[in-house]
């Protein structure tokens, strides 16, 4: 249960943050030589279950379902990644926040049953970290996004999507 933030740290201090996981999702994964390329923060509470990799290993092997399943998940993880690369590097910053606030409320909705107010569980620097923009730049979008009329700000810590259909035509999607 719970919401956790997956990033990479990198060397001047600054992080990109990479994914937000829930249920269901598989977090630690991609290790090499004993260590991960990536990190995890729980951004509520959360309960996991760890597995040791030999023996997680080992079981996937003699478990052709499983198997199946973990494949189809990892080649769900990088259709997601390609889109990722796809919204950082083509659309502008509003595009890019209503992109993300829509794949957010999908993952929540989907996994974990939230409905609105979509409560973001991420600062607006969590958010400039995970679309590589600037704080500033993320609250500004927030704020043309509330005067459009396509999201309501409730509080300091969620959202409503007002429109939906026009809040995903905005992040240029043809389907939310």
């Amino acid at each position: 249960t719970g919401i956790v933030l997956v990033f990479r740290g990198l060397e001047d201090g600054r992080r990109q943050i990479v994914g937000v996981h829930s249920i269901g999702d598989l977090c630690g994964y991609l290790e090499k030589d004993g260590t991960y390329n990536f990190s995890g923060v729980a951004l509520t509470d959360v309960e996991a279950c760890s597995f040791d990799r030999r023996r997680f290993d080992a079981f996937v092997e003699h478990n052709p379902d499983l198997a199946s399943a973990l494949a189809n998940d990892m080649s769900d993880k990088l259709k997601r990644a390609a889109e990722n690369m796809a919204v950082l590097g083509q659309l502008k910053s509003q595009e890019r926040v209503a992109y993300f606030l829509l794949q957010l409320a999908d993952v929540y909705s989907r996994k974990i049953g939230m409905s609105e107010p979509l409560q973001l569980h991420l600062t607006r620097e969590q958010i400039a970290d995970h679309l590589g923009l600037r704080l500033e730049t993320v609250s500004r979008a927030f704020s043309l996004l509330k005067n459009d009329g396509l999201i309501a700000l409730v509080g300091a810590d969620a959202v409503s999507i007002l429109d939906r259909k026009r809040l995903a035509a905005f992040a240029r999607l043809t389907a939310a």
